[in-house]
This record gives C-alpha cells, sequence and structure tokens, in this order.
C-alpha cells in the first residue's frame, strides 16, 4: 500500500518536473556554445584543438631558448 503511493507520488512529481522544465528544446541547446553557425563553429573548433596540438611544440622552444 505505501509503495503504491510512493510509486504514484514520485511519476506525478517526475511528469510534472519534465513539463516544467523544458527538458528538450533540440540538438545543441545544452552545449556552452553556439553550433548552428557553420563557420563560427569551425572556427571555435580548429582553435581549439591547434592550441592544444601547438601546446608541447611551444614548451620544447621556450625551454630550449631558455637555456640556450
Amino acid at each position: 500500500m505505501l509503495g503504491s503511493k510512493a510509486v504514484q507520488a514520485f511519476r506525478q512529481f517526475s511528469t510534472t518536473a519534465v513539463r516544467r522544465g523544458h527538458a528538450y528544446e533540440g540538438p545543441g541547446h545544452n552545449l556552452p556554445f553556439d553550433v548552428f553557425s557553420k563557420y563560427k563553429f569551425t572556427l571555435y573548433t580548429a582553435l581549439f584543438f591547434s592550441s592544444g596540438f601547438a601546446l608541447p611544440f611551444l614548451m620544447v622552444r621556450y625551454v630550449r631558448k631558455r637555456s640556450g
């Protein structure tokens, strides 16, 4: 008896929370950047990955210049 009332209360709460919370607004709305501008997204993606790739090379250059 108590278990079925708890399950019923949980179901009612979860459906109203989803209804109120705008759970689904479409793909890309839960990301911290804009994916709908193709050129802006390409630029940001290229900058992000190129900075991560270039960092070890820049560190080696810095250490070699400092010691030489």
